[in-house]
């Protein structure tokens, strides 16, 4: 089963907490998104980071059995 991730984005401005979300479908995405902004963290002086939702974004559907049995 794989559930919805939060990418979220946290960075000062004029001496202010901002804080930016993004929803991602999996984990393995969440990381991607966060390795392909590294720049934009150092940049902005940012933090990171995924946290999972706790809701089922793919989950496994049971095949149905073949008539032939």
């Amino acid at each position: 089963m794989e559930y919805f991730f939060f990418l979220i984005l946290e960075y000062e401005i004029n001496g202010g907490w901002m804080r930016s979300r993004l929803i991602l479908p999996s984990s393995r995405a969440c990381q991607i998104a966060i390795r392909e902004n590294e720049q934009l963290s150092t940049y902005l002086n940012a933090n990171l980071y995924c946290v999972n939702t706790n809701v089922l974004s793919k989950s496994i559907k049971p095949k149905l059995r073949p008539k032939q049995l």
